[in-house]
């Protein structure tokens, strides 16, 4: 990835494929990401990615 631009200044906390601005968000998007209901979340994939899932790493 190539980024480009001003510093970011706020905090930010990554786990796995996760950024956000607070743990508690990352928790959220790792209870969706185990749910695995697509049709329902944020986390959309692509409409011919849908043979394979990974799991959260432990």
């Amino acid at each position: 990835m190539l980024r480009g631009g001003e510093t970011l200044t706020a905090l930010h906390h990554i786990w796995w494929n996760f950024v956000a601005s607070s743990k508690e968000k990352i928790d959220v998007a790792k209870k969706v990401w185990a749910a695995a209901d697509w049709q329902h979340s944020r986390h959309k994939l692509p409409p011919t990615d849908n043979d394979e899932y990974i799991p959260l790493p432990d």
